[in-house]
């Protein structure tokens, strides 16, 4: 597809203000001849943070109101399930569309989105930004100089960790249906493999692995492919959620092959030679050795100049994503071909489609929200999808308490949900908790509220937002409503915990005094703390706060913070020595707890924070060692004193004043400190007012928290 010129800059729209939009604004914000005009979002508080971070003027919450704006292009940004729809309205609007992979849900209707651009005469471009991948860009101009002669065969490795299936979001749309995890994630290695032996003439696919993430959700986590193109062959292995990545793509041409290397931006290519077989192998190993270290140097230097300031930032994964969308703005501003358009986005998708078919197409069931008022007793519980918040449902249904979910989703629940609500124990209603009309809805009628969403960030602006106003915000809706109690889960976060030799920490309110010279998450703990306490003794909010150590058990990735720093999912760095026992807790226990608070009927524990940890005497170390014998892994533990790494972010930090990186803050020493979590905790308040018993048994403790991880086990999840 060629464009239309463009006269004056490009006025463009962001369709969606989910994670990848923060990439996208980043870039455009680069490129002189476009202006980002606006963002839309139904979510509008999230689109409103980010229009605020790049300066952006508008906010919209449909596409109707971009019509007034004069926009040429919106990038649609929105789950795939929604770009045909979208672009549809889009086109219809006479605005031009770039769209993030997949363009469709299959090669036909990618076809009907082509032809109806061509019909209105609009620029329709996707994101396929692993061809603009720098090492495939490599691969693709040698092979365009013939150095490895005709292209005949292509085999693609593309085994990727996947942090959503970590951290259970089975809602996540590649999740949905067994066939979108290669709508998801196919498109990377397959528009590359389109580029070399062009579109698709037959293929043969197979699923290897599957697994069942919740009852009825069935996901396929390896996949074998062998096709023919055009001008070529094709072996193609995917695997996904697997801890070792390796993304590769070696071609095979008549005189030679290249091998690119996605990970580590590498590239290295074997030519024929007229020397004898011994020499001949000689120089192939050597030569490859050779381009391998070049590229590492390449690769160090470029990180190092970016870290300084020295040059601009030139990580693979960025400049793919820049190129690609650069690309698509240069040629569109100059009236050339687009780098990838619609048609070649369908042929991608006929590849996607040859490699799912066979797969069902069914979506996970999703359950209708309810209309009915409150129930006498009825406790909202706010997160109670995620790790605890699905235990805490299960006990307050087992206590046989009406409960009210605030869900985003109405499909892949967790067990206990989707039954609770099927059978009318469970009130499920949709909403956001930063809308004032959605939190009287909820509160309406309710006895207790139990607050468990995270409602974090990354900055402290974002955290402060978030957390602290969010759920300040949340308490204030309690009062307004009349709820009983409000039960908040902070975490020991909120203390100073790096005092090596200092007494035991009891329950107190006191949060750290120092919350400054802590990272934005302790810092935002111990704000929200305040603050709730603030509204108790001013307001007499009805407030319990709970704060759990280290939560440990099945349904959370084993590479846990309060262990050390994970510089790879197998590796961990300690915070200190790892000799000293960690104040851990098993997710049953700290669920119990909240239940127990939940249905507490005094108010003698208003204002007070309960400290929830069980003394077993587990150090790091300790995890570690357990943890590789029961996973069979190379999980290594490496002990550093405190000294050693405060020395080495100093360090980094210099490294980045140098490059004159905005937002540096000098590194913490206090945070890093806290981090190692020396205190030991007494858990008075929850043991004598709420009977609590934490499991305390260390073999007891290990079996049902840490060996749970072991290769052999069946890693089903808690309903």
């Amino acid at each position: 597809m060629t464009a239309t010129p463009q006269k004056s800059k490009t006025r463009v729209a962001l369709v969606g203000a989910g994670f990848i939009c923060d990439f996208h604004l980043e870039i455009l914000s680069g490129i002189e001849e476009v202006e980002v005009v606006a963002i839309c979002d139904p979510a509008l508080a999230r689109a409103q943070a980010l229009a605020e971070k790049w300066s952006v003027p508008r906010v919209l919450t449909s596409l109707a109101e971009l019509a007034e704006l004069q926009i040429d292009v919106a990038h649609v940004l929105a789950p795939p399930d929604l770009h045909v729809a979208l672009t549809r309205e889009l086109f219809e609007l006479g605005i031009g569309a770039y769209v993030e992979k997949p363009l469709a849900l299959c090669a036909d209707d990618a076809r009907s989105l082509v032809a109806l651009a061509s019909e209105k005469s609009l620029p329709l471009g996707v994101n396929h930004n692993h061809v603009a991948q720098p090492a495939f860009a490599r691969l693709m101009e040698r092979v365009a100089q013939g150095e490895i002669g005709a292209v005949q065969h292509v085999q693609v490795t593309w085994s990727v960790p996947l942090a959503q299936l970590d951290a259970e979001q089975y809602a996540h749309w590649m999740f949905r249906s067994p066939r979108n995890i290669i709508f998801e994630q196919a498109p990377h290695p397959l528009s590359q493999v389109q580029r070399l032996i062009g579109n698709l003439v037959e293929c043969n696919s197979s699923v290897l692995s599957t697994r069942e993430l919740l009852p009825g959700q069935v996901f396929h986590d390896r996949w074998l492919a062998s096709a023919r193109g055009e001008h070529g062959t094709a072996e193609i292995y995917l695997a996904f959620g697997l801890s070792f990545c390796r993304n590769t793509i070696q071609v095979l041409g008549s005189d030679g092959c290249l091998q690119a290397d996605f990970t580590s931006d590498a590239l290295v290519g074997e030519r024929k030679t007229p020397w004898l077989d011994f020499w001949n192998s000689f120089l192939a190993n050597w030569r490859r050795g050779a381009q391998y270290k070049g590229d590492a140097l390449r690769v160090l230097r470029e990180y190092l100049a970016a870290t300084l300031g020295l040059a601009e930032r030139r990580d693979a994964y960025f400049v793919g994503m820049r190129d690609s969308i650069a690309g698509f703005h240069r040629a569109l501003k100059a009236g050339e071909p687009l780098p990838v358009d619609g048609a070649e986005a369908a042929e991608v998708l006929a590849w996607c489609d040859a490699l799912a078919a066979g797969v069902s197409s069914a979506s996970a069931p999703s359950l209708a929200l309810s209309e009915a008022a409150a129930r006498p007793g009825e406790v909202v519980v706010l997160g109670g999808t995620g790790f605890i918040g699905k235990r805490v449902i299960r006990g307050l249904l087992a206590e046989g308490r009406p409960v009210t979910a605030l869900v985003r989703r109405t499909h892949s629940l967790p067990t206990v949900i989707e039954e609770g609500a099927r059978d009318g124990r469970i009130r499920l209603l949709r909403g956001s908790l930063e809308e004032a009309g959605d939190l009287e809805r909820l509160f309406t009628g309710a006895e207790t509220v139990v607050h468990l969403a995270p409602g974090g960030g990354d900055t402290w602006e974002d955290t402060e937002r978030l957390m602290v106003q969010g759920t300040r915000t949340i308490a204030e809706a309690c009062l307004a409503q009349g709820v009983r109690r409000l039960v908040y889960i902070s975490s020991v976060a909120s203390l100073y915990t790096g005092d090596e030799n200092g007494p035991a920490l009891f329950d107190s309110p006191a949060v750290d005094p120092k919350p400054q010279a802590r990272s934005a998450y302790a810092r935002g703990k111990a704000a929200t703390e305040e603050a709730l306490f603030e509204l108790f003794s001013h307001k007499a909010l009805p407030v319990i706060v709970l704060r759990p150590g280290v939560v440990i058990g099945e349904g959370t990735p084993m590479q846990h913070s309060g262990l050390g720093l994970w510089a790879r999912d197998n590796h961990c760095v300690g915070w200190g020595l790892g000799s000293h026992p960690l104040p851990l807790v098993w997710v049953e226990d700290v669920a119990d707890a909240i239940v127990a608070a939940a249905l507490y009927e005094g108010d003698d524990l208003f204002g007070k924070a309960l400290n929830l940890c069980a003394k077993v005497d587990l150090t790091s170390r300790d995890m570690l060692a357990e943890l590789r014998c029961a996973t069979g892994r190379d999980l290594q533990f490496h002990p550093r004193s405190l000294a050693l790494s405060q020395a080495m972010e100093i360090g980094k930090w210099l490294v980045k004043l140098a490059g004159r990186r905005p937002g540096l803050e000098f590194p913490s020493y206090r945070d890093l400190r806290a981090r190692a979590l020396f205190t030991v905790f007494e858990c008075d308040l929850a043991r004598k007012r709420l009977g609590w018993k934490p499991l305390e048994d260390r073999e007891g403790l290990l079996d049902a928290a840490v060996r749970v991880y072991g290769k052999d086990s069946s890693h089903k999840n808690p309903a």
